[in-house]
């Protein structure tokens, strides 16, 4: 019995066929052969900064004169009530003399339930260059307002806050505005 088994187990061959192994070595030469033929052009530039001290057209404060390329500034607001500020203490300032177009948006609002209303006017002493109003803060940031600045002009910023019929009395609500410049 067991030489039958045997004589069973050696008639059944494995085999591997004469073009199997052949095929399988091709199929991994190409593979590899695509991955890792990648040809590029590389070109370069260069970049020279030069460092100033303010953008053409930066902020400004009223009280002090000096410029600034950030600012923060604090209000207080109550519910259902206006609060207007006809300039608050920073303005825009063109530092040369060539006219620009900046843009103006909200970037972003902490806690925008408190405020139900919000307008900004910026203006010189010939009148309003820009006046926008938002309502509705879900969809942060807004685009770009463009408006233009006049060449070695001051304008002051104008805002009027208008709190939400909701508002928490003692809590917090920042508002992050972002202005470009185009050059």
């Amino acid at each position: 019995m067991e030489e039958e088994l045997r004589l069973k187990l050696s008639v059944k061959k494995v085999g591997i066929a004469r073009y199997s192994l052949p095929l399988i070595v091709l199929l991994l030469v190409t593979v590899c052969g695509t991955v890792s033929a990648v040809a590029y052009i590389l070109y370069q530039f260069s970049v020279n900064v030069t460092v100033q001290s303010n953008p053409d057209v930066t902020f400004w404060n009223w009280g002090t004169g000096m410029e600034a390329n950030t600012f923060s500034y604090g209000v207080t607001i109550f519910p259902d009530i206006k609060t207007i500020d006809e300039n608050i203490t920073y303005g825009i300032v063109v530092l040369d003399a060539s006219g620009h177009t900046c843009s103006l948006r909200i970037g972003s609002v902490v806690t925008p339930a408190n405020i139900a209303k919000l307008n900004v006017t910026i203006y010189d002493s010939s009148g309003t260059i820009y006046t926008k109003e938002w309502t509705d803060f879900s969809a942060l940031p807004t685009s770009w307002e463009s408006f233009p600045v006049g060449a070695n002009k001051k304008y002051a910023i104008w805002m009027e806050i208008t709190g939400a019929t909701g508002a928490t009395p003692g809590s917090t609500s920042d508002i992050t505005f972002d202005m470009k410049l185009e050059v």
